[in-house]
């Protein structure tokens, strides 16, 4: 079995003033981005390999989550994971080496949200991906490589805001 976790960025600042891909967490968005990380870590949902939109955002999500989530592997900057359509991102889900089992992937809207629509399986349904949003979705495949549209089952939409209000 393999689990794909797709992880919007957490909450960034509007403008950048150096472009849409220098744009920073707020104070919000690297506290979301923690919460995430901690909920990774407390559901046993520890990823295998992080991979992340080189988009400044997306980057600091996934650090940040990676800390808190007791991640060792390193986190990796993709070329690609910027504002790609589904196809694309499919093919490099499909590319994941064999071994790793959980996958957490960090990037952005609309891209994850086409993503998890095209995985999803009959009677899944991809909702909507808030900010540090966390969609999982698990397929009966032992390769990524096999992975097709249409054949994952999709988890229950965590956010951050949710989360606090159960542990509360």
């Amino acid at each position: 079995m393999k689990t794909l976790l797709l992880l919007r960025h957490a909450k960034a600042e509007v403008e950048a003033g150096r472009g849409d891909k220098a744009r920073a967490l707020t104070a919000r968005g690297c506290r979301d981005a923690a919460i995430m990380g901690w909920y990774l870590r407390a559901q046993g949902n520890q990823p295998d390999r992080i991979l992340t939109s080189r988009a400044r955002r997306a980057r600091q999500t996934a650090a940040i989550v990676a800390a808190a989530a007791d991640y060792r592997g390193p986190v990796r900057a993709k070329r690609g994971l910027y504002y790609a359509p589904p196809a694309a991102l499919l093919r490099r889900v499909r590319r994941l080496p064999k071994k790793a089992a959980c996958v957490l992937l960090v990037g952005h809207n609309p891209d994850l949200e086409d993503l998890a629509a095209l995985l999803a399986g009959p009677g899944g349904s991809a909702p909507y991906l808030p900010t540090a949003g966390l969609i999982r979705l698990d397929f009966d495949v032992r390769r990524w490589r096999d992975i097709r549209p249409g054949t994952g089952r999709c988890g229950e939409l965590q956010m951050p805001a949710a989360l606090i209000a159960k542990a509360g």
